[in-house]
């Protein structure tokens, strides 16, 4: 039989939870069987001291912790600097079906954790961590943007009003003058509201005329509307000082912020989002690959009796994943580049949708390769002579406008 050696004395094992945490302590000699001891600690401060407490009078160098949620971050805040910490996919050590306790977790994270079994995941610097929170939360507010915005036009569909089937941005000058008009409240004919229209629009003041006839909307409709509007504002003024607080947060990794912003593709917030969840160290990763692997923009293996089946993408980083397709996108459509002639050449055999992480896999080692070496973005020569040109790729730095509401023009609708 073959046996796999202990090569840590003294470790522990915490199964995380939001009130409880199963603690599990192996000691013994690297050559004999590790003795066991478990106990129940709470997730209160007071409760976590205790545990530190108790982990450093076993002598316990290192500790395995299952990455539950959020739940670990606390623990790890109150452990940190006092021992080694391992954080752990729980998919990594889930027992069987029927077989699964608190205790039995623990027991397993530190076994395994013992024999030196378990892959710590990566965790990195405090800073990066608050600038992946704020990049997160922006993803998150222009989402709720969106939503609002959704909103407003189901309440004029409601409503019998149907600009939104000629104005393609209904948040547009136009359109916000027209949804002024409309909220107002007063009496106006189509005509004048229609006569609101700007530039090409006008040419369709005849349609607009045709969607706002006989329109239901009322009081009720207003007051959501002017809900939504208040909170589109909102929105706004959250996302501007989110967005200077991001540019705080990214002044120590200025250098390597400005050397992503000359990749084809990537501009400013899709920078700053790449950067927070990968890192500035590319020490972390020692190949391309191995940040391909851990991004989950690469097929795992399926192959058995010599035959090599499909297999998807792994459920991974999803923050990541979204800046790597916004960038990838971008890039196929930049010319005198690679990544728009790989993606031509994959989508004639792949189709767009694998064509585009294809695309990602090679944007994502290209970054690799530019952050370890602190180069920039440039076409080497077999590719300039490729595309015709020697020219360095120019940086896609120029300030990119999210797609939301000014607050300037929306405090007008109020």
């Amino acid at each position: 039989m073959i046996t796999v050696p202990a090569i840590r004395q003294s470790c522990a094992g915490i199964d995380v939870g939001k009130r409880e945490l199963a603690v599990a302590i192996a000691v013994g000699p690297v050559d004999k069987e590790a003795a066991i001891e478990t106990r129940m600690f709470g997730t209160t401060v007071p409760a976590l001291q205790q545990l530190r407490c108790w982990l450093e009078e076993h002598q316990c160098s290192s500790v395995a912790i299952e990455s539950t949620g959020s739940y670990w971050i606390p623990v790890k805040n109150v452990l940190e600097g006092a021992l080694e910490m391992v954080l752990v996919c729980s998919r990594k050590h889930h027992p069987k079906k029927g077989e699964k306790t608190d205790y039995r977790d623990a027991i397993g994270l530190a076994h395994y954790h013992r024999h030196g079994l378990l892959t710590g995941s990566y965790l990195p610097e405090r800073r990066v961590v608050e600038l992946r929170d704020l990049t997160r939360r922006r993803k998150k507010l222009l989402g709720d943007v969106r939503g609002e915005k959704n909103r407003i036009q189901k309440v004029l569909e409601t409503a019998n009003v149907k600009i939104g089937n000629i104005i393609s941005d209904l948040f547009g000058v136009s359109g916000q003058e027209m949804l002024q008009a409309l909220l107002s409240g007063k009496p106006l004919p189509v005509s004048e509201i229609a006569n609101l229209a700007k530039r090409r629009l006008r040419l369709r003041i005849p349609e607009l005329e045709e969607a706002l006839q006989q329109h239901q909307l009322n009081d009720h409709h207003r007051w959501l509307i002017k809900q939504s509007i208040e909170h589109l504002v909102l929105l706004d003024r959250q996302l501007e000082e989110l967005e200077s607080k991001i540019l705080e947060y990214l002044e120590p990794y200025r250098a390597q912020y400005d050397l992503l912003l000359t990749v084809p593709g990537i501009k400013e917030h899709t920078a700053a989002a790449i950067l927070a969840e990968i890192g500035p160290d590319m020490s972390v990763f020692p190949t391309g690959a191995q940040l391909c692997s851990w991004a989950g923009i690469c097929p795992g293996n399926n192959r058995s009796a010599g035959k090599s089946k499909a297999a998807h993408i792994k459920k991974a980083n999803k923050f990541l994943l979204i800046a790597l397709v916004e960038a990838s996108w971008g890039a196929a459509r930049t010319g005198d580049t690679k990544f728009q002639a790989q993606f031509q050449r994959w989508t004639r055999n792949l189709g767009w949708k694998k064509a585009v992480i294809a695309v990602c896999h090679s944007l994502l080692r290209t970054i690799h390769a530019m952050l370890r070496d602190q180069q920039p973005y440039n076409l080497n020569y077999a590719q300039a002579k490729r595309y015709g040109s020697s020219r360095r790729v120019a940086g896609h730095g120029a300030v990119e406008r999210a797609s939301r509401v000014p607050v300037e023009r929306m405090n007008l609708l109020l």
